[in-house]
Formats: C-alpha cells, sequence, structure tokens
C-alpha cells in the first residue's frame, strides 16, 4: 500500500512540475526567438543597431520589474494564481509583438510580454520547491531550466524552419513572435487544476488546506513532520513582515547580497549574448541570413543535452562544486572566442565600412564550436545549481521578495549587457567584447569560492536555521 500511495504521489508531483514549468517554456522561447526574428525585423522595420538593442533588451527591463512585483506577489496571493496570470500576458505579449507595426509598438509588447518572463523566472522555482519534497527538490527545480532550454531549442528550430521552408515569406518574424501564444493557453489551463502551494496556506494561518495538498504529495507520518517543521519557522516569524525591519537584520542582508552575488556571477559569463545574438555573431563572421539562423539551432541542442546532463550531476557533486567547475569552464571558452576572433578573423574597410572576413573557409564554424563549448559548460554546470539555489536560500516570510529582489537584478543586468552588446561587436569586434566577458568572470570566480554556500542535502526549513543563527 506504501508503495503505491509513493507511486501516486510521484505521479502528482511530476505532473505539477511538467505544467508549471510551460512557464519555464514560454519564458525560453520568448527569449530565444528573437535572435532569429531579429535579422528579418530590421528589413521590415529599418531597424539601426541602437533600435536591435532596444527591442532585445525591453523585454529585459519588463522582466526586472515582473520578477520584483512577481516576487511581490506570489507572497501576497500565491504561487498558483501568480501563475494564472503569467499565463494571460504571455498570450497577451506574444499575439502583441506579432501584431506590432513599428518600433515603438514593438518595444510597448515586449515590455508587456517581459513582465510574463520575469514573474515566471522568480515564481516557477519557488512554486516546485516548496511542492516538493527535500530529496526531489533539486531533480524538479531543475526541471524548470530544462524546460527553458527547450523553449530556447524550439524557438531556434522555428526560425530555422520558417526561414529555410519559406525563405522568400514576407514577415516571417510574425509568425515566430506568435507561437508562444499556444504554450500561454496551456499553461493557464493546467494551472486551473493545480494546487496551491502548502508553505503560502501556512503562512496565512489555513494549516487544514496546507494538510489536505500534503497528503496528496506525502506519506502520512511525512505530512505530520513537515507541518511541525513549517509551524516552527513561522512561529520564529511571528512578527509581521515589514521589508525594512527585515533589511535590519545582518542575516537577511547577507542572503540578499549572496543572492545577487549568484546572479552577477551567471550573467557576465555572457550567456545570454549567446542565447540572443547568436545568429547575429555567426552573421558577422560571413554566414548568410539561413545558414546563421540554421547554425543557431545547434546552440539549442546542446543546451537540452547539457541540461540534462546537469540534472545527473547535480544529484551526485555539491553546489559549490558544480557552480565552480561550470565558470571556470565558461572562462576559459570566453578567451578561446575572444581569441579566434583576433587569429582567424580580419576586418576590411569597404565604402566607408568596416566588415568582419574569415581568414580560411570554416573560421565561423570555430565560433560556432566554442560557442557550444561555453554553452555545455552554462548549462550542464552553472545553470541547474543558479535557478535552484535562488529557490532555496531565502526565508518563508520573504521568499517571494528575496527572489523576487534577485532575479530583479538578473534581469537589470541583462537588460544593460543586452543593450551594449551590439554597439560592443560593432565597434570593438568579437575579439574584445568576449575578452571583456572572460575577464569579468575571473573576478566573480574568485568572489564564489569566498562566498557561495552549500545547501545540498537540507530541507527548506533547515536552510533558513542554517542562515538565522
Amino acid at each position: 500500500m506504501s508503495n503505491i500511495t509513493n507511486l501516486q504521489n510521484n505521479k502528482r508531483m511530476r505532473m505539477i512540475t511538467i505544467v508549471s514549468t510551460i512557464g519555464g517554456l514560454c519564458f525560453g522561447y520568448d527569449t530565444g526567438v528573437i535572435s532569429g526574428a531579429l535579422i528579418f525585423m530590421k528589413y521590415d522595420l529599418n531597424l539601426t543597431p541602437a533600435e536591435e538593442g532596444f527591442i532585445t533588451s525591453f523585454l529585459l527591463f519588463g522582466a526586472a520589474l515582473g520578477s520584483l512585483f512577481g516576487g511581490y506577489l506570489s507572497d501576497k496571493q500565491g504561487r498558483r494564481k501568480n501563475l494564472l496570470w503569467v499565463a494571460a500576458i504571455f498570450m497577451f505579449g506574444a499575439l502583441g509583438t506579432a501584431f506590432a507595426w513599428d518600433v515603438p509598438s514593438m518595444i510597448v509588447a515586449r515590455f508587456i510580454l517581459g513582465l510574463a518572463v520575469g514573474c515566471a523566472s522568480v515564481t516557477v522555482p519557488i512554486y516546485i520547491s516548496e511542492l516538493a519534497r527535500a530529496d526531489q527538490r533539486e531533480r524538479l527545480v531543475t526541471v524548470n531550466e530544462l524546460m527553458i532550454v527547450t523553449g530556447q531549442f524550439l524557438a531556434y528550430s522555428v526560425n530555422a524552419t520558417i526561414v529555410n521552408l519559406y525563405p522568400d515569406m514576407g514577415h516571417n518574424w510574425r509568425i515566430m513572435l506568435a507561437i508562444p501564444a499556444l504554450p500561454g493557453a496551456l499553461l493557464w489551463i493546467g494551472m486551473l487544476m493545480m494546487p496551491e502551494s502548502p508553505r503560502f496556506f501556512m503562512r496565512r494561518g489555513e494549516t487544514e488546506k496546507a494538510i489536505n495538498v500534503l497528503k496528496t504529495l506525502r506519506a502520512p507520518e511525512e505530512v505530520e513532520r513537515e507541518i511541525r517543521e513549517i509551524q516552527q519557522v513561522i512561529k520564529a516569524d511571528a512578527v509581521k513582515f515589514n521589508l525594512f525591519e527585515e533589511l535590519k537584520k545582518r542575516w537577511v542582508v547577507q542572503l540578499l547580497l549572496i543572492g545577487l552575488m549568484i546572479v552577477l556571477a551567471t550573467r557576465v559569463t555572457g550567456i545570454n549574448t549567446i542565447m540572443y545574438y547568436a545568429p547575429t555573431v555567426l552573421k558577422s563572421t560571413g554566414l548568410g541570413d539561413a545558414a546563421a539562423v540554421t547554425g543557431a539551432v545547434a546552440n539549442g541542442v546542446v543546451s537540452v543535452l547539457a541540461t540534462l546532463l546537469g540534472m545527473v550531476l547535480i544529484g551526485k557533486h555539491s553546489r559549490r562544486k558544480m557552480f565552480f567547475t561550470g565558470q571556470a569552464g565558461v572562462t576559459i571558452s570566453l578567451i578561446l572566442i575572444g581569441l579566434s576572433f583576433k587569429v582567424f578573423f580580419h576586418t576590411e574597410t569597404l565604402n566607408g565600412v568596416d566588415t568582419l572576413h574569415a581568414n580560411f573557409d570554416g573560421a565561423s564554424y570555430i565560433i560556432l564550436g566554442l560557442m557550444l563549448v561555453f554553452l555545455v559548460f552554462m548549462q550542464g554546470w552553472i545553470a541547474p545549481v543558479f535557478w535552484l539555489m535562488l529557490a532555496e536560500i531565502y526565508p518563508l516570510r520573504m521568499r517571494g521578495v528575496g527572489m523576487g529582489f534577485a532575479v530583479f537584478g538578473l534581469w537589470i543586468f541583462d537588460f544593460i549587457i543586452q543593450l551594449i552588446f551590439p554597439v560592443l561587436l560593432s565597434q570593438y569586434g568579437g575579439g574584445m567584447t568576449f575578452g571583456f566577458f572572460a575577464a569579468t568572470n575571473i573576478v566573480m570566480l574568485v568572489l564564489l569560492v569566498k562566498y557561495l554556500p552549500e545547501t545540498r542535502g537540507l530541507t527548506l526549513e533547515q536552510i533558513e536555521k542554517k542562515f538565522r543563527f
């Protein structure tokens, strides 16, 4: 009977994970699709390099605000209700980008879409981490990262299919941008049937509702123990939550700074310059439009495979070891990408315009190959630990706010990097641009070695006690 119950509980938890991480799929598709759409959109909308940067980065600006308010709202109205709102905004935003008629309308639509991306990036990992058992948490939260990179892979594949099958289709980028409205609808329908987080119920004093949810996901003896642990933490936080009062506590400030450090370490890898601008970078090395878009599909394939590898590794190795290995790997990859631009390419000036040219056939594919090595370390070692630790380290009473603050930092850093990347690539070339990212990664690796905590094998309540005392 116990084995049957465990199987049923695990099946329910898997279903909750699959449905909620459709938000991650939308997140991945919407951040990845712009890489191919941008190449064709710039002809229809007559985009300058600065406008390309604005259109790409305004999703990130919206995501920054979405994560900040999304974290607050997930603490206020619940994780499940937040995801229902996220689904609706995904649908509205996707259709808005598809029907945009000029640069300002596209920027507004991308901003709205960004609100959903930011809110999903905060709420989905928290929702899964609060429903999963401690021994399931690392594996199931990482499913969200798998769905993000799967969404990016689908975006690249759809882009490449449209470009190769219908090379002369007008406004093909509109179809690319409209597609994520479909998974948005699936998320909304699916979340109507999903439970609320038991920890959210406990914070509101609705113990019976929390018990009823846990009974569908835990063995009877686990329910009582988990309720007791949550009650102990809530009792320690009996005073009404006040953010300004919390910020007077040294351990809370320490956690917020650790969260920002983790975020900054992943952003200065330049991961989203690789994911968003891969076709642009490859095109700058001499590949044609279709070849550049198709080449970017390899990024998506490798990201998915590397994330699957990460899901295996994270169950066997410490969080710190995973992060350090990944950070060292991406730093070396960035150095090699920068050197390749310097050694294998040269610039020629024609009619006052500087153009990058390869020194030999196949040089473009060396850049692509090094991008793929970079992605193996980023998605296989860093990304799984990154989202998991952000969902783990904050105390229950401010988990949404804390993660919202960290992810707000993530999108602001991304916004700045994506805004300046096309200009850096245009003005200084790939060598200097990727060399800059490599140098900043060396600095972050030193900080991580000194300050990154270890949380493996602990319940959320044990992690909170570890930092509190």
